[in-house]
């Protein structure tokens, strides 16, 4: 038998072993009470949870549950296994390191029991999982991106069979897995690609690389579609190149936007017909061509007569609509060589490339004029609409693209000016051109030099002869060319989109003058003026109108706006609401030129107006013209049932003037009585009469 101090010593021997395995593990040991106290752990315990020694851990750990985990409850749960089983094996749970940093830990342990059964304490194992969790988390977060991103995966080996694709993939391509998998891929379709791009790719990815670009992919109904690739070759653990993974989108959409953006870029949004700048680069293009082969090339400029009153008279959407049309029978009319496009509003151009002489050029005019012969068919009516047309030959009449179009547009004007349906370009129009520029370059200048006036000619009480009220009229006297009638200056201000300013102009000169009048005693009853187009579309019409009375101190019932009957059918909604806000400032509202138009009589009722101004053709051929003399009388009737007054203008005859008054119309205007005179004269007709 082993004496005793062989024993002790073998004993010894089995501490020491089992002491410099628990102060040496790597694992974490510990023993604690059931209520959550540390009786011994070991140094790799403190290093896991971030304690310089053991004893430093056992002090500082006074309450595990409360102190060490993350979640009380997790202690609560590992107790309740150890009471059931007696063992827990890997039992994970997020704790506390001395710092505050959370780590997640994996336990063994078990209960230890005394001879009697009782639990003696809790002892076991620990190991730091937190890279392991990590891990597992961004494993978990690449099957989910590889799950659910949009784009297609697809991992190859390096002989091209595939051995996965994500959801996307057969979502995008129509192949499932089972079609797919472990089989050659065929997603490429390499019979359209170009093999050098292809190749590329290939090569870039066998060297470890990530290729980018876009190829033509394959569906599973056999479709191709335009794909953006990302091509990568992954290295094995020899470090050589061993599968591919191919992450790729479809770009058909994209694509699709493209073309749209590119198309809208180049063309006209309503008529899909070239812009301005792409007819620009064609026409430069096809000089070019001309110049080289020596031959000719035509220019038509075109546009649409009376386009505005269309637009005016039956609305934007209809004017739109004719625009259309007028593209459609326009590529009727020319070869598939031919250059057609838009350049805005309701101008046209074609282009004849390669035309040996003038005849060319009036061979497509002739086919033109043909194809605006026919009624345009709009929303619910018809109607005709001519168009004037301005010609000009390369090289006849011009060396450039720019220099060509601006004579065909000079020819075009003086075709519109003259009523002809088509002129060709001559030098004298250079001139014209020249004259009209320098006269809205004048129009500019006399605005800014105040260089406008207004006079004013009486509307009179033919009975009593008495002035009731002034016409404003703008006249324009020039340095140099001495007096500009309007009927020269107006046009070219509109086309200069000037017409505005100036009638905000007139507006505040004739309520200036207006209040000139009144402190000096001149008293007769309102002043009208006329309203442009351009100010009853101006949202800021009502605050320029409010701003000019205020500012001469002028209640609103001595001014008097006119307003043509066209320019109220435009929007006619909108045009009410505008005369609305007028009417209820106490402004007075007078339909000019009334019977000319295009407005509905059903309109009529609705608008808020004063005075209905029956326009001088109907009044010049009277007495004698019994069409005009009925009219004349129907619109008084009219006027009358309607509560409105009503009042001719250009009366030139005593016997025009004597059929009004038998027709009940005694408010008159014209050279009968007076023309438009300076503010001086105008008050010694109010003082004496007429």
């Amino acid at each position: 038998m082993m004496d005793r101090n062989a024993r002790k010593e073998k004993a010894k021997a089995i501490s020491n072993q089992y002491r410099s395995l628990f102060e040496n593990a790597v694992e974490g040991i510990y023993r604690t009470t059931p209520s959550g106290r540390y009786l011994n752990a070991n140094q790799a315990l403190a290093r896991i949870y971030g304690y310089d020694s053991p004893k430093e851990l056992i002090v500082g750990l006074t309450d595990i549950a409360q102190t060490l985990y993350v979640l009380p409850e997790d202690r609560e749960r590992f107790k309740q296994l150890l009471d059931r089983d007696s063992v827990v094996r890997n039992f994970e749970a997020q704790v506390y390191r001395k710092c505050g940093e959370i780590i997640w830990i994996a336990e063994n342990a078990r209960l230890v029991r005394d001879d009697d059964g009782n639990v003696v304490c809790y002892e076991g194992t620990v190991q730091d999982i937190t890279e392991r969790k990590r891990a597992e988390e961004r494993l978990r977060l690449a099957a989910t991106v590889y799950e659910n991103v949009g784009e297609a995966i697809i991992v190859t080996d390096g002989e091209d069979i595939i051995h996965a694709i994500n959801p996307a993939f057969s979502r995008m391509t129509g192949f499932g897995v089972d079609q797919v998998v472990n089989q050659p891929a065929r997603f490429i379709a390499d019979e359209i690609n170009d093999p050098l791009v292809v190749e590329e790719a290939w090569s870039s990815a066998r060297r470890g690389d990530t290729w980018h670009g876009e190829l033509w992919a394959r569906r599973s109904n056999g479709d191709v579609f335009p794909a953006s690739v990302a091509l990568t070759g992954v290295q094995g653990e020899n470090g050589e190149v061993s599968s591919f993974v191919m992450v790729a989108s479809d770009v058909t959409r994209r694509k699709m936007d493209e073309q749209r953006i590119r198309f809208h870029a180049r063309h006209d949004g309503l008529t899909k017909l070239a812009n301005r700048h792409t007819v620009m680069e064609a026409l430069g293009d096809a000089i070019v061509r001309a110049e080289l082969g020596g031959h000719r090339l035509a220019l038509l400029f075109l546009d649409v007569n009376r386009f505005k009153d269309v637009n005016d008279s039956f609305g934007h959407a209809a004017g739109d609509e004719l625009l259309r049309q007028v593209a459609r029978r326009l590529k009727g009319c020319v070869r598939a060589s031919d250059i057609i496009g838009r350049l805005g509003g309701d101008e046209f151009v074609v282009a004849l490339p390669a035309i040996t002489d003038e005849q060319g050029a009036l061979a497509c005019v002739e086919k033109v004029l043909y194809a605006f012969s026919e009624p345009f068919s709009l929303p619910e009516q018809e109607l005709y609409a001519s168009t004037s047309i301005g010609v000009a030959l390369y090289p006849d009449h011009a060396d450039c693209a720019e220099t060509l179009l601006s004579h065909a547009d000079a020819a075009m004007y003086h075709a519109k000016a003259g009523g002809n349906p088509y002129r060709f370009y001559d030098s004298d129009m250079d001139r014209q051109a020249a004259e009209r520029v320098n006269l809205e370059n004048d129009l500019r200048r006399a605005l800014a030099d105040n260089e406008f006036r207004l006079h004013y000619q009486p509307k009179v009480d033919g009975l009593s002869r008495r002035v009731v009220a002034a016409e404003a009229l703008i006249r324009w006297t020039h340095p140099t060319r001495g007096a500009v009638s309007p009927a020269l200056f107006i046009p070219v201000a509109e086309r200069a989109g000037l017409i505005g300013a100036i009638g905000d102009w007139a507006l505040q000169e004739a309520c200036r003058q207006m209040r000139l009048w009144l402190d000096a005693g001149v008293e007769f009853g309102c002043v009208s003026v006329n309203l442009s187009p351009a100010q009853f579309h101006d949202a800021t019409l009502k605050l320029k109108v409010e701003r000019a009375l205020a500012q001469w101190q002028l209640p609103a019932s001595v001014l008097e706006l006119e307003i043509t009957e066209t320019m109220m059918a435009t929007e006619v909604d909108r045009a009410i609401a505008i005369l609305g806000q007028l009417g209820q400032m106490g402004v007075r509202l007078s339909i000019d030129d009334f019977g000319t138009g295009y407005s509905s009589l059903a309109y009529l009722k609705l608008f808020p107006v004063n005075v209905l101004k029956i326009d001088r053709a109907f009044i010049k051929e009277l007495p004698g013209n019994s069409k005009d003399g009925a009219i004349v009388s129907s619109i008084a009737t009219l006027a009358a049932n309607l509560g409105f007054e009503v009042i001719a203008e250009g009366v030139e005859t005593p016997a025009q003037a004597g059929f009004l008054l038998a027709k009940g119309v005694t408010l008159m205007q014209g050279f009968l009585f007076s023309p438009a005179v300076a503010p001086d004269d105008f008050a010694a007709l109010v003082a004496k009469g007429i």
